[in-house]
């Protein structure tokens, strides 16, 4: 894709798609959208001039009016002009795409910086809009020039007649809408949501904890796939706020002391945010013990504390605060209850002490030394071992565990269901590698060794000495508790799932450690079983121990062999793709999705085999070109690409930001005149 065919895509991904006013956009960029369903008019700069007077029904008439490129340098020259018209034109974003033109910023200085367009953008009526808000963007070199894509919405006229500018401000040192203001200290608030949001699994209800005036918890519901959000704030004004403000985000708005969510029932929430909160509580230990309270079993916590704001006296001077932490008294103050698995430092030019800092959102490896940082961010999971409640259901496949699919039923084939997004599934689990290997490890030796929840924690086990070849002493201990495994004789579909994904991993393992001979018999195990049992989504492991075990035979010059397991896992695959499609994507008028691109992997994995088996001529003469026809890595190539492509062009702009930036430095610089050379 080319640099103009990403740049739509993010915007689609921002703004979705819609009826979009373009300025300033190139045809290529105007075709992409089309493509993707937008219906677009390619507007003049001259609109802007022309807008006010527009008739009536000819204003309002996009869902997003984007200026581009630039038809930015030109608006800059009037930016409240141009940013009042496109308000006018628009019911409800305002987009400035600077790709191309922030490189050429330094040559229009203060007039055309990303403060200028953001204050004025404020003054007319807009907001920062919760969409448009990432952690990307939060860089110090992003402080005073435009961002690639800056989103801005607009604000209902009788919500910001009853919330002008003027209301905010007068509270501003206790709350603010982050929204409606510009600069170092909104973005250091912003960020941390942003960064919030990526953490929210699909389905999750989602509590944001003393949520102020409720900008944040929009920021969670627009950059999310939670389907439920709650915001919650002891100032019942700030609700108001929240309520009149976002509640078009659907947020859930709620006045009630953080220390007593009665209205919110024991593990109901699967994510909790509460950013800058516990210092403001004088028996902060009360409220940690009410977010475990309302958190699942396998929930996460996200929280910052300011750390230590201290003066000269060793107090905190902030008369709102009651405490002053640093790292270990926060982190003590969570440990027990959750395991903790990530923790952030975050620095901004506006902050209490670092106030030269650079604006900075960094991870910090646990247990590493820091000598100072302006804020300490920490993510932590609760431990689903201490589940106290049998009654289970997925948040995101509740629906399909109903009508009686066992693939995404954990509660009726688990002993402790609440384990599994903690353990197991990818993209939810546990992230820190020390707390999840304690954990299968913990999970092994207490579960019944015929279980599902075994199975799980060893598979797990398995994949972590594969990522980590350094414990390859563990290998024979796994094996032998795979063998027994193995034999388990079962009606449980997962059990039957852990088995067959439990011999793939183990083939995989005695292929690192050299053992080929043991490698192939549990290839040939998995190859053998019956991945119905559980899905036909199982049937990657199926082709893939296969396919693996045809290159083996290859190795070791058994070309009948390695036909067979090759005609073995096309076998497989076909039966997988022809049986009953409800253990794979579940009830049809809500399928699951991943169903359908687990299914579509199977295809791909069956077309690679069925290449190998079509050239397995090819191998005897020219390997290579074998090897490059069915590379197992095919698979999503085509979105790697794309990923790597993107990051290329974010480098490539960073790189000419940096050195648009060292140039304007050096031609600020005051000329000392040589005085001996010039006489």
């Amino acid at each position: 894709m080319s640099a103009q065919q990403l740049l739509a895509q993010d915007l689609l991904n921002t703004v979705g798609p819609g009826r979009i006013g373009l300025i300033g956009a190139s045809a290529e960029f105007v075709a992409e959208l089309r493509l993707s369903g937008c219906a677009i008019e390619p507007l003049d700069i001259a609109v802007l001039n022309q807008s006010a007077h527009e008739p009536a029904e000819n204003q309002q008439k996009f869902d997003t009016i984007v200026l581009c490129d630039d038809a930015i340098g030109t608006a800059s020259r009037n930016i409240e002009l141009a940013l009042s018209a496109m308000q006018r034109l628009t019911r409800r974003f305002v987009v400035l795409l600077a790709g191309a033109y922030r490189s050429q910023l330094s040559l229009l200085g203060a007039a055309g910086s990303a403060h200028a367009w953001g204050s004025a953008a404020v003054a007319c009526g807009l907001r920062r809009s919760p969409v448009g808000l990432r952690v990307a963007d939060y860089a110090p070199s992003n402080e005073a020039a435009l961002l690639e894509m800056t989103v801005f919405e607009t604000i209902d006229d009788a919500v910001l007649a009853d919330w002008p500018l003027q209301r905010l401000l007068a509270d501003r040192d206790l709350h603010m809408d982050m929204t409606r203001e510009v600069g170092p200290r909104a973005d250091a608030h912003t960020v941390r949501y942003s960064l919030a949001a990526q953490w929210v699994r699909a389905g999750d209800t989602v509590l944001d904890c003393a949520c102020g005036l409720g900008y944040g918890s929009a920021i969670l519901a627009a950059r999310s796939r939670g389907a439920r959000f709650i915001g919650v704030d002891i100032d019942p004004g700030s609700i108001e706020h929240a309520r009149a403000n976002f509640g078009h985000y659907g947020v859930e708005y709620h006045a009630a002391d953080a220390t007593r969510l009665d209205f919110i029932p024991d593990a109901s929430v699967d994510l909790i945010v509460s950013f800058e909160t516990i210092e403001h509580v004088p028996d902060y230990l009360s409220l940690i013990d009410e977010f475990a309270r309302v958190l699942k079993p396998d929930g996460r916590i996200i929280a910052s504390v300011p750390n230590l704001w201290v003066d000269e006296t060793g107090e905190d001077p902030n008369p709102h605060h009651f405490h002053a932490f640093d790292w270990d008294k926060f982190a003590a103050a969570f440990e027990g209850r959750f395991l903790i698995e990530k923790r952030y430092r975050q620095e901004t030019p506006s902050g209490f002490k670092l106030i030269h800092a650079p604006r900075n959102l960094q991870e910090v490896p646990l247990g590493m030394a820091i000598d100072d940082t302006e804020w300490w961010v920490l993510v932590a999971s609760a431990d689903p071992r201490q589940a106290k409640s049998s009654a289970y259901a997925h948040p995101a496949f509740a629906r399909a565990s109903a009508t009686g699919a066992h693939v995404a039923d954990f509660g009726a084939w688990y002993d402790n269901p609440w384990i599994y997004r903690s353990l197991v599934q990818m993209g939810e689990r546990v992230s820190d590698p020390a707390q999840l290997r304690a954990l299968a490890l913990d999970t092994l030796t207490n579960a019944r060794p015929e279980s599902a929840d075994f199975g799980a924690a060893a598979t797990v086990l398995v994949y972590s000495v594969l990522d980590h070849p350094e414990r390859f002493d563990y290998a024979n201990d796994l094996l032998e508790l795979a063998r027994a495994y193995a034999a388990v004789e079962t009606d449980n579909p997962h059990v039957a799932r852990w088995q067959i994904s439990l011999n793939y991993a183990l083939g995989l393992l005695c292929l690192s450690i050299g053992e080929r001979a043991e490698a192939a018999a549990w290839f040939d195990r998995v190859l053998n079983a019956d991945a119905l049992r559980f899905s036909p989504l199982l049937a990657t492991k199926t082709v893939a121990a296969g396919f693996w075990r045809a290159i083996m035979a290859l190795v070791d010059g058994d070309t009948q062999r390695a036909q067979a397991c090759l005609r073995g896992a096309l076998n497989a695959a076909r039966h997988a793709l022809t049986s009953d499609d409800k253990e794979a994507i579940g009830d049809p008028e809500a399928p699951l999705s991943f169903g359908f691109s687990e299914l579509a992997e199977v295809a791909d994995m069956a077309s690679q085999c069925a290449n190998a088996l079509n050239h397995l001529d090819l191998f005897a003469r020219a390997p290579g070109q074998f090897w490059s026809l069915v590379d197992v890595r095919r698979f999503g190539l085509s979105t790697w690409a794309q990923h790597l492509e993107r990051e290329n062009r974010a480098l490539t702009q960073t790189l000419n930001q940096m050195h648009a930036l060292l140039l304007a430095q050096h031609l600020a610089q005051p000329r000392r005149i040589d005085t001996a050379r010039a006489a």
